[in-house]
């Protein structure tokens, strides 16, 4: 039979844990009805997306060639592009789907992809993209992300991106309402008669 202290702690550890899951957002660039190109920024949802080339769009139809998952996605065809929240908060980027897009026959492209992380620094990591979306986890805390084509002989950048899912870092109080709720469990279980 549960006891109040396991009721306690069971309360504690799912308030920490909802506050989190709660927070999860996802852009996926469906409130746009028609296709558009050449913005040297745009806002979808709690995100801001700019491009130095002044080149982004978001692309509807099927393009000749590349990913397409029949849904709109955003498009980047010259040099280099990113995104971060339009209120300048910090967010964990959980996942997104990412392809090789529009008027290019080459089987894959490579982007290198730059994670400016919460509390400073920088990580990176170069994607091989293909004609097909593909999608990667990656749960990190971040201030913004970059990508930038890697792959010269491509002519720009020609990258499709698409559902983009974020979270609220989890603050402080978070973290220490998930340990209390573990230590009341811990304590719990070590009185209980063996």
């Amino acid at each position: 039979m549960p006891t109040l202290q396991h009721c306690v702690a069971a309360a504690v550890l799912a308030a920490g844990l909802g506050s989190s899951a709660r927070a999860a957002e996802l852009v996926d660039f469906d409130e746009f009805s028609e296709r558009f190109q050449g913005a040297a920024s745009f806002v979808s949802g709690p995100l801001t997306f700019s491009s130095d080339s002044g080149y982004l769009g978001v692309e509807i139809a099927a393009p000749a060639n590349g990913a397409d998952n029949g849904t709109p996605y955003l498009v980047d065809a010259r040099g280099s592009f990113g995104f971060a929240r339009s209120d300048g908060q910090a967010f964990v980027l959980d996942s997104f789907d990412i392809g090789q897009s529009w008027f290019t026959s080459a089987p894959t492209a490579s982007v290198t992809v730059s994670y400016d992380r919460v509390g400073g620094g920088t990580t990176s990591e170069t994607l091989t993209l293909t004609h097909d979306f593909s999608s990667f986890a990656r749960g990190l805390a971040v201030t913004a992300v970059h990508f930038d084509l890697t792959d010269g002989s491509l002519g720009g950048g020609y990258v499709a991106l698409d559902n983009i899912t974020i979270s609220a870092v989890p603050e402080p109080a978070t973290w220490a309402s998930f340990a209390l709720g573990l230590a009341a469990l811990g304590a719990a279980r070590r009185r209980r008669p063996g």
